[in-house]
């Protein structure tokens, strides 16, 4: 455990008759395992040999990954800087930090640090591990030296970007990146917006400044990528090849290949990013604050005892890809009173759609059985959508109607709905 000297309190205490200025303390955390959602008040220290997993975390000051260390942070939330040297490995997934994040190793052949869904206030410095930086945005420079490889996939930067010696390649595709991008030394495939045989990727990169390609000794592809300032090509064995989507304000250096045209004219350039659309999945959750239905007490009829209810209102999302049909099922479990079973069969219902704004269906009524039929003893459909169906949130619900024989016998009982989706 070590702490730092935090001067932004000061406590008092009265010793012996007089007041004494005692600072307060920020303590430090030494992960170790899982430390879940808690809030560190000062560093977080991932010790040699320890994987710390960090999931919804708060940490007021730095994370420090010391050698050997290993990093898995998902939805954490880092009020200072993330330093690691000659660690393990570093992932940040869905991770905002205030400050910088530098990882180094000074063995090329050990280490990773992964960036995924990012928000990076400061600038990123990494070396001599695997990176991989994808859907980040970074709010000054993005520095690599010697890394093993570097892919930077739908990232935003504000700064430059420079990637120098990389032995294992270079990727770049979705980029926009506000300054100059400089790749230099690399010993494999630079990609720039480009595969490895020269088509154009999917996601192009915008750069408002200069497009640097310098002593780069492997396949050099450019495509679908438009430079507002110039490509500067030097040293580069073969030269740099252009393949379709290249626009550059000039072009100074060698190469192969179509010609770069002109960035469009105007006085401003916007550029997006659209990723994939995720996967999404298939959901419900009870709208009540209760996941119990009260029927009462059963009103004796001519022939039967009779109750009547409302199921707790259930909100379905689905947030799949392609708007799939889907259905929402239910079945009861036998009502029960000390033991004594009493059928489900003689529970019926009307499903009803109290919002559809994700284009919900009522299932059809279901009559009691004591009227004839299964009743709800079987599996029955309470809503649906069709293939196509509005991308929100549908409300179903449905009014419960129950007919007991007159010679069940008394008790309260109790019966389990079983709710599953279907598609």
């Amino acid at each position: 455990m070590r702490t730092y000297w935090k001067a932004t309190a000061i406590a008092a205490l009265v010793a012996g008759g007089s007041l004494v200025a005692v600072p307060a303390w920020a303590a430090d955390l030494s992960c170790a395992g899982d430390i879940g959602d808690q809030v560190v008040a000062g560093d977080l220290i991932v010790s040699d040999g320890v994987d710390c997993v960090a999931g919804g975390a708060t940490v007021q000051g730095d994370i420090i990954v010391e050698p050997g260390g290993w990093l898995d942070a998902t939805s954490v939330v880092v009020e200072g800087d993330v330093i690691a040297t000659d660690a393990y490995g570093v992932l940040l997934d869905g991770t905002s930090v205030a400050g910088d994040i530098s990882v180094y190793s000074a063995d090329s052949e050990v280490g990773f640090v992964y960036l995924n869904d990012l928000e990076v206030a400061g600038s990123v410095a990494a070396g001599g591990v695997d990176i991989e930086v994808v859907d980040t945005t970074i709010g000054g420079s993005l520095t690599t030296q010697e890394g093993n490889y570097v892919d930077v996939v739908r990232t935003s930067v504000v700064g430059d970007v420079s990637i120098d010696g990389s032995p294992w390649g270079v990727s770049i595709a979705g980029a926009i990146v506000q300054g100059s991008v400089t790749v230099s030394g690399s010993a494999r495939d630079v990609l720039i917006g480009a595969d490895a045989d020269g088509a154009a990727d999917a996601f192009g990169n915008t750069i408002g400044g200069d497009l640097v390609l310098s002593d780069n000794s492997a396949n050099l592809r450019v495509a679908a990528t438009t430079v507002h300032g110039t490509i500067e090509l030097s040293g580069n064995t073969p030269p740099a090849a252009f393949g379709s989507g290249v626009a550059a304000g000039d072009v100074v250096g060698d190469f192969t290949g179509t010609a770069p045209g002109a960035p469009a004219a105007g006085d401003q350039a916007i550029a997006v990013t659209v990723p994939d659309q995720a996967a999404g999945e298939l959901i419900w959750s009870l709208e009540g604050t209760s996941a119990l239905v009260d029927l009462g007490v059963a009103d004796e009829q001519l022939d039967h005892f009779a109750a009547d209810g409302e199921i707790v209102p259930i909100r379905v999302q689905d947030t799949r890809a392609g708007n799939p049909e889907w259905s929402l099922t239910a079945q009861v479990s036998d009502f029960s009173a000390g033991g004594t079973p009493v059928s489900s069969k003689y529970l019926g219902w009307t499903p009803e759609v109290t919002d559809a704004a994700g284009g919900a269906v009522a299932g059809s009524a279901v009559q009691s059985g004591f009227d004839g039929g299964d009743g709800l003893s079987v599996a029955r459909t309470l809503a649906g959508a069709p293939d196509g169906h509005a991308r929100s949130a549908s409300v179903v619900g449905a009014d419960l109607e129950l007919k007991l024989p007159l010679d069940t016998p008394r008790g309260t009982y109790t019966a389990t709905v079983t709710l599953t989706a279907l598609s």
